[in-house]
């Protein structure tokens, strides 16, 4: 386990996602445009801008096998992107029908829909009508309380995961008559009309959600809270075990492989949970130098103290680091997202508001 490859871009990645192959990706650099970058040997190089969007854009994702992009963004709009034999990307507005900004959009595993979370108490759920030749959606209301900031989809096409600021994971069918088939029976259920509930979690400490995954089987859900907890939910027994870390928030995970759990946010490093018998436990921290950081955080008195100056005559916010300043992780900002590999291997990758862009090997 541990860092694949790393790049830095010039501006903060509130956004990104990979193409199937990762030969290319799309960022968004913290405004209302999204960038696609090839791989140009070891480094990237900027080939498309996106810039139908009016304000920012809030998420992104990448279908792996339509090659199809959906964005999303403050301005309550999303939009589909094809690319065509010119090799340009034609955007396609979706009629979303919410009245406040768009937080986070996802394909569905069989890429003939899409979710979109939003601050309208809702979520839409999105899909193409041949009638009138558009995407169309349906929206998941009922029991959600307050802004969505995190949806994911089941293995099966139908059940979607989603948490927000109401403190709640909750899991809801999606089931589109004409476009999904009958999900065969899972732990969740067995008769899923649209709107079912199927399952709603508590944070531990009452804290905004801001993450949420299915395991690969999809027989149990994870979801990351503002109180730096990552919880798991079984429908089976009907438990929703909680691990505590003692860093800072986390806002974003993936769950790459059925024992090994990928959360990251506002403590810099990602987090690699692992299943232990019925509980889960930290296993390590990706990216960090152990000792180098075990020394500087335990530095001599007249060192500690001529930091503290040194930073509070610049004004500048204290950070924990050695001599040199950075932080003894490859992030040095606020890691916003963390997605799966998109070709389905246990790979995960992170994007962060100092500009990086990291790959990391987390194994099974």
């Amino acid at each position: 386990m541990g860092l694949l490859d790393e790049h830095n871009f010039p501006f903060c990645v509130t956004a990104h996602a990979f193409n199937r192959d990762k030969s290319q990706v799309a960022v968004c650099p913290n405004s209302n445009e999204v960038h696609i970058y090839a791989r140009s040997g070891t480094q990237w190089a900027l080939a498309h801008v996106l810039g139908e969007h009016d304000l920012l854009v809030t998420s992104i994702d990448w279908a792996p096998q339509t090659n199809r992009i959906v964005t999303c963004s403050q301005d309550k709009n999303a939009y589909v992107w094809t690319q065509d034999a010119g090799g340009a990307w034609r955007p396609t507005l979706v009629h979303l029908r919410i009245r406040r900004a768009a937080t986070q959009a996802r394909w569905s595993p069989r890429e003939d829909k899409f979710a979109v979370g939003s601050g309208d108490r809702c979520v839409a759920v999105c899909y193409f009508g041949e009638d009138n030749d558009w995407w169309v959606s349906k929206h998941l209301r009922r029991p959600i309380a307050s802004t969505v900031l995190s949806v994911a989809w089941h293995p099966n096409n139908v059940l979607l995961a989603c948490g927000g600021t109401d403190a709640k994971a909750r899991v809801l069918s999606a089931f589109i008559k004409g476009v999904d088939e009958k999900p065969a029976p899972s732990p969740w259920g067995e008769r899923l009309p649209f709107g079912t509930l199927c399952g709603e979690f508590d944070a531990p400490a009452g804290g905004w959600v801001h993450g949420v995954a299915f395991a690969p089987d999809g027989n149990a859900l994870a979801f990351a809270t503002h109180d730096a907890s990552l919880s798991v939910a079984s429908p089976q027994t009907a438990s929703v075990v909680s691990v505590r870390t003692p860093g800072l928030p986390l806002v974003a995970l993936s769950w790459p492989a059925q024992s090994t759990i990928v959360a990251a946010g506002h403590d810099c490093s990602p987090v690699v949970f692992a299943r232990d018998g019925d509980t889960w436990r930290v296993a390590r921290r990706l990216g960090e130098d152990d000792q180098r950081r075990s020394a500087a955080a335990s530095p001599s008195g007249n060192s500690a103290f001529n930091l503290f100056r040194q930073l509070d005559s610049r004004s500048q916010p204290a950070r924990a680091s050695g001599g040199d300043g950075a932080l003894k992780s490859v992030h040095q900002n606020t890691i916003t997202a963390v997605r799966a590999d998109p070709a389905g291997g246990s790979d995960v990758s992170s994007s962060g508001l100092d500009g990086k862009l990291a790959l990391w090997s987390v194994g099974a």
